[in-house]
């Protein structure tokens, strides 16, 4: 039976660190930092979050470093949730909006290719 637990510690997880980590932003290159998503693993000893990182000027891999670094202040946040063991927390850029990106160019272009066919073809 799946126990929905660390669903549960996921989310409060989102809560607590979601502005700590906006903030880092502010004092690193500006621009947004957002926490997109918390996978907490069964045994809750591991915490796995994703970020999204737009207008940075030290970029999204350097971001994903440097709150790395800082995981230990992270997870000192996380001391209300009175767990057994605090998750040991990890970083990961969040990809998925570069790749919806990509997606939509590759449709646009490939939209466009049909039209200019289209147009070709109908002139002759």
């Amino acid at each position: 039976m799946a126990s929905f637990r660390p669903d549960r510690v996921a989310r409060e997880i989102q809560r607590i660190l979601s502005q700590p980590i906006s903030d880092v932003a502010e004092l690193h290159g500006g621009g947004m930092i957002t926490l997109t998503d918390v996978k907490v693993s069964p045994d809750l000893t591991i915490a796995k979050l994703y970020v999204s990182v737009f207008g940075n000027s030290l970029g999204g891999e350097r971001i994903v470093a440097l709150l790395n670094e800082q995981a230990q202040h992270f997870r000192s946040l996380l001391a209300p949730l009175h767990l057994k063991v605090i998750p040991t927390l990890r970083f990961y850029l969040d990809s998925t909006l570069d790749a919806m990106e990509r997606i939509e160019q590759l449709l646009k272009q490939r939209e466009a290719g049909k039209s200019s066919e289209g147009s070709s073809s109908s002139g002759q």
